[in-house]
């Protein structure tokens, strides 16, 4: 289950505050690390890359592992094959979770995607990704298979570029069809 969009960090703060309301989640940076600390964020509106410039890829930007407030994070040993070990916060080992990836404004004029997924079908994992869903579905329009935020609509209204990835060609950036965008 997944829900990519196009949203500015003003247009997630009411999905957040939508998704908060009907649960109460946090939020916890995924990857891997040196050591087996979790920082546990206990608001969407603290995260602290939320308004940051966003990387020029959506793949490169921060990802945040969703739960319930007062799970504990499994941390699993990577053994590394240079050696060592790293500790990696992620979903195979959390499977009452989700993944947000906020994405966000690249430049004034190129703003990347996000995406809210799971790979659980778990009750808890699914609630949190009907949470999410149902947040972006009211709040965003549809544009294909693309949610887009009020502030990514008028960016897009503007011909900025509402992309993946700066590299990518411009013709894989989400573009109006015909005139302006419609309500699903």
């Amino acid at each position: 289950m997944q829900r990519h969009f196009f949203a500015t960090p003003n247009d997630l703060l009411p999905v957040l505050e939508q998704a908060e309301k009907k649960l109460s989640l946090a939020y916890s940076l995924t990857g891997l690390f040196e050591f087996p600390h979790v920082t546990i964020i206990e608001a969407g509106a603290q995260l602290p890359s939320l308004n940051l410039p966003a990387e020029g890829s959506s793949a490169n930007n921060p990802t945040y592992l969703i739960t319930l407030s007062g799970h504990i994070i499994d941390v699993r040993q990577v053994p590394q094959s240079a050696g060592g070990i790293r500790y990696a916060v992620d979903q195979l080992t959390n499977p009452d979770s989700v993944t947000f990836a906020h994405g966000g404004l690249f430049s004034p004029d190129t703003l990347i995607s996000g995406r809210v997924a799971t790979v659980s079908d778990t009750p808890v994992a699914k609630s949190i990704q009907s949470a999410f869903s149902n947040a972006i579905g009211k709040l965003f329009t549809r544009i294909n298979a693309f949610y887009v935020g009020p502030g990514a609509s008028e960016m897009l209204g503007r011909g900025c570029r509402l992309t993946h990835a700066v590299q990518s060609p411009p013709e894989y950036d989400l573009r109006l069809t015909r005139g302006k965008p419609r309500n699903k």
